[in-house]
């Protein structure tokens, strides 16, 4: 069995011929009634855009400077499988409306001729606030502060530009509001709702220190702190005005795994809308439920495995699923043949209005299949697929990394 060839596309995208099975007729169904939204397969929108443009430059000529940022609409968030995202922390572009408020072109204490204030705890940081006839900004507020009217990625730019974690008070957003994500972490009177076993909640802090990945930098990046901390790379800046009720809610946990219906022909449209994935937009079917665990199982017996039945609360599927790995984070799995002897496995990021990201995909060649999802719903971050039950070479990992990307390995 010929071992997969990787490169990256939005994640990872595996193409590997597997040879060597013995091709057992298995049934296939032309699939579901389609899922409710419109297809759109989105491509990879990461730092390595083709013209990104150049970072915003500004600068503060006086202390008390503010910046007044008109009432409109801030998508939130992130897109499902960008770099660094955490989706239980980044909401998947979410749209909301806010008002009119100013902000303060700098950080607290908004002086060009001092540095900023830092080491105190958000009630220390609120107060100051206050003194200064304002309050805490809000994340949301922050966010759409950093991102400018055209959603940028980064202040006051597409790209993270290294140089505004040296000058900070140099780099501006696209409103004009310096140092926003570039040296320091801010407090904002927003908080995180706790979600069970996973973040205990606390106060929403939004920027990153110097020395912070890039990543880190974006505009969308959330961090949960303690309210009491007081730490050296931890300040805020004020807002003025009446603050927006809007707030981002903590995902909550969901089934492992979910049977969903898309159907071939939606399936074959977001395969044809991906140079890597086309040549696979033909004839595309999905493996037959009832038959394909007999088949499986049989094959691995039938090779001298010690393959027995499904360990307890164990299933095998061919269905397309939806995996829920961690909180906010919606895996499309689907699993089926192209044309009569070339078999795939795809996931697809789920993003909001019927859209779909590529994660990860093993796509083979001469492999008939049935080839199946198997899963215990009580392990989120694994699953596996097997075209042959304990076969070596005919089974693998389908991995949900720490570093929330979705990879499909071969074993």
């Amino acid at each position: 069995m010929a071992p997969p060839l990787r490169f990256v596309l939005a994640g990872t995208l595996a193409v590997s011929a597997l040879s060597g099975c013995n091709p057992d007729t298995t049934g296939t169904s032309s699939g579901a009634p389609a899922a409710s939204g419109t297809a759109a397969l989105i491509e990879a929108d990461e730092d390595e855009a083709v013209d990104a443009g150049s970072q915003q430059k500004g600068a503060a000529k006086a202390a008390g400077e503010r910046v007044e940022i008109p009432a409109g609409k801030l998508v939130a968030g992130s897109v499902p499988g960008d770099r660094g995202r955490d989706p239980a922390l980044e909401p998947a572009l979410l749209e909301v409306e806010l008002g009119a408020f100013s902000i303060d072109k700098l950080p607290h204490p908004n002086d060009p001729a001092r540095a900023p204030t830092t080491g105190v705890s958000r009630d220390k940081a609120a107060s100051l606030c206050g003194e200064a006839g304002g309050r805490l900004c809000t994340e949301l507020e922050w966010e759409r502060a950093c991102r400018g009217p055209e959603g940028t990625r980064y202040a006051g730019g597409a790209k993270w530009e290294p140089e505004c974690a040296k000058s900070p008070e140099t780099c501006a957003s696209a409103f004009g509001v310096l140092a926003m994500g570039g040296a320091i972490r801010e407090w904002t009177s927003s908080d995180v709702d706790p979600i069970k076993n996973l973040i205990k909640g606390g106060a929403a802090v939004r920027g990153a220190g110097a020395d912070a990945a890039d990543v880190d930098h974006r505009c969308a990046h959330r961090s949960v702190v303690n309210v009491a901390a007081t730490e050296s790379n931890l300040g805020f800046r004020c807002c003025y005005g009446d603050p927006s009720p809007a707030k981002i809610a903590s995902p909550d946990w969901e089934d492992t795994i979910k049977r969903v219906e898309i159907s071939t022909e939606k399936l074959t449209e977001l395969f044809a809308s991906n140079p890597r994935l086309a040549p696979y937009a033909k004839d595309i079917k999905y493996f037959r439920e009832e038959a394909a665990e007999d088949t499986i199982m049989r094959r691995g017996r039938a090779r001298g495995t010690d393959a027995g039945a499904l360990p307890e609360n164990t299933y095998l599927t061919t269905s397309p699923v939806m995996w829920n790995p961690v909180p906010g984070e919606h895996v499309l799995l689907v699993v089926g043949r192209s044309g009569e002897k070339d078999a795939f496995i795809v996931a697809f990021h789920e993003v909001p209005g019927g859209r779909y990201r590529v994660g990860s995909a093993l796509l083979m060649k001469d492999e008939v299949g049935p080839v199946a999802i198997v899963y215990n719903p009580f392990v989120r971050r694994k699953l596996h697929w097997t075209s042959c039950w304990e076969c070596y070479g005919e089974t693998g990992n389908i991995t949900y990394r720490e570093e929330n990307r979705v990879v499909i390995t071969q074993q």
